[in-house]
């Protein structure tokens, strides 16, 4: 997977709005379709009206049994053979990119080389990596008994499919966003029902058609809608619900899950900074700071959206960004390199999100004007920005980066771990050592050291955060408690009834008082115990007889 991949489990726009919204009518602005640069604006929501609530309901309920069905004969099959289905779909994924690519420049705005290497050239990667990870981390587990306590005794532990998990999907990576639940769900022996963001329903169906095609009939679905059918697939039965998306939807489907016992991964948004030391590289700090800015429009959770830059170098740092900003090709040209962003409504998220830096003192650099037509907003570059300000405080989510200036590394660790959100942060330094002291004080998921967040891109690496960022975790083996469950199976060979079964009498008391006393180091009475515990058999025997 390449490391523009990295955010493909990022923060979608509302994915999932809360029920009583849902029952009140209240669904995403929808809006007539606009042209822009030649390409479609996204869609608001899916092709097909939404059914009634009771028929919603209904169908989604009849799916969930659907998939419960294959679900029982596809985790009896060994891991090779699960690994080997997936494997398939995923290189049939990518024999067919030039489809994902397209459908994700019509529903988002996506440039080109961003669709291939966001969202189409992760799968068979993907797949790999997980099959590692899977294969390593499920493996039974013996566990030691004690011989003298448990006698002719033996237990292992087993990692076993939970059944279906309902996925609720983002819009800004519809495919790749997808990777880090779909592979590891399947993989593990799970069947999956995938709810698409209603912004981009046929990017992510895409992918769950690839699926579906080389998979057992019924084990992966896809229902489309907004609210409601985020709300009706949490009611259906599922077992276990993945979702991604801002702090108010994550806690209520949080609590919709918890009320159904049903073991759910929050992942809610980001507001990733860059810590810029006085000695890093300033070129290829410029370089990587512009790239985990705009990729993707800056609609990723694991974005850089705010630069604490260290005051001795803010001016130099300032106009080298300057510089390599307003060069920058946007959409509508040849090997484009910023998309306009996903939607209407993330587009006024940022406008205001701007105006608002503007009207509390931020010295615009660069950009801050919007081209008056179509959803593109220009790369943006805010200096001087402080706490009080929204492009510091709350999630952008577009192109912007607001820069702090500060006084040293103290202050920026101090601002990062008192921020609203807690994904990721990056150092960038030429003093490695000084930076691995400061990543342990940083309270954040993920903190890279002279680049950022491509690790989101390794399945055997975590990807999670602190505080509004939610408890969710995506990659690695810490992430399979979602889509597993551990079972126990205990063996017992003896032949003898035990000695502590019924019938109780005074034999017995007198074995429990031993055994306390040898756990505190009283041996006084311990040549008694054997022949206490073969008359307590003894006894037990003789009463079943």
């Amino acid at each position: 997977m390449n490391e523009n991949q990295v955010n493909g489990h990022s923060h979608p726009f509302d994915a999932v709005e809360s029920a009583v919204d849902a029952r009140a009518g209240n669904s995403p602005d929808a809006g007539p379709p606009e042209r822009r640069s030649g390409m479609r604006l996204p869609l608001r929501e899916s092709a097909q009206p939404a059914p009634k609530d009771a028929s919603l309901a209904a169908t989604i309920r009849s799916l969930v049994a659907r998939a419960r069905a294959a679900q029982y004969e596809w985790h009896l099959l060994p891991l090779g053979e699960r690994v080997g289905a997936v494997t398939r779909a995923a290189d049939r994924m990518l024999r067919r990119r030039a489809e994902v690519i397209a459908l994700a420049r019509e529903e988002m705005g996506k440039v080109d080389v961003e669709g291939l290497f966001n969202e189409a050239l992760g799968p068979l990667d993907t797949v790999k990596g997980w099959a590692r990870v899977v294969d390593q981390a499920t493996r039974r587990q013996r566990t030691w008994l004690n011989p003298i306590s448990f006698p002719r005794k033996s237990a292992y532990v087993d990692l076993v499919a939970r059944g279906v998990v309902g996925i609720i999907a983002p819009w800004n990576y519809p495919v790749a966003g997808l990777y880090r639940s779909t592979i590891p769900a399947l993989l593990t022996g799970n069947a999956i029902v995938v709810k698409p963001s209603e912004y981009t329903p046929k990017t992510s169906a895409w992918l769950v058609e690839r699926l579906a095609a080389d998979l057992p009939d019924g084990l992966v679905h896809v229902v489309q809608g907004d609210g409601r059918t985020g709300a009706a697939l949490i009611d259906a039965g599922i077992d276990a619900c993945v979702f991604t998306g801002s702090p108010e939807s994550g806690r209520a489907v949080r609590l919709r899950c918890a009320k159904r016992g049903i073991v759910s991964s929050i992942e809610m948004g980001g507001k990733d900074a860059a810590i810029v030391l006085a000695d890093c590289d300033l070129g290829r700090t410029v370089a990587g700071i512009t790239h985990w800015t705009l990729s993707n429009a800056g609609q990723a959770c694991g974005a850089i959206e705010i630069a604490y830059v260290d005051e001795r170098i803010a001016n130099a740092f300032v106009e080298a960004m300057r510089r390599a900003w307003t060069r920058l090709r946007p959409a509508g040209q040849p090997f484009a390199d910023i998309a306009a962003l996903g939607n209407r409504r993330q587009f006024e998220t940022v406008v205001a999100h701007v105006e608002d830096a503007r009207a509390k003192g931020a010295v615009v650099v660069c950009g801050g004007a919007t081209p008056g037509h179509g959803l593109f907003y220009p790369p943006t570059v805010l200096d001087r920005c402080h706490d009080q300000m929204k492009v510091v405080r709350d999630e952008t989510f577009g192109p912007v980066l607001a820069v702090v200036r500060v006084a040293g590394a103290a202050e920026a660790v101090r601002r990062i771990n008192g921020a609203r959100y807690g994904l990721g942060a990056s150092i960038w330094t030429q003093d490695v050592a000084r930076a691995r002291r400061l990543a342990e004080r940083l309270d954040v998921g993920v903190v890279t050291i002279n680049n950022h967040a491509f690790s989101g891109a390794v399945p055997a690496l975590p990807w999670s955060g602190t505080r509004e960022t939610g408890f969710g975790i995506a990659n690695s083996r810490h992430s399979l408690a979602t889509f597993v469950r551990p079972r126990a199976t205990v063996v017992d060979r003896a032949t003898a009834p035990e000695l502590f079964w019924m019938p109780y009498d005074e034999t017995l008391w007198k074995v429990g008082e031993i055994l306390a006393d040898l756990q505190i180091g009283r041996f006084g009475q311990a040549w008694r115990l054997p022949f206490a515990i073969h008359k307590r058999i003894k006894t037990v025997r003789e009463f079943f007889r």
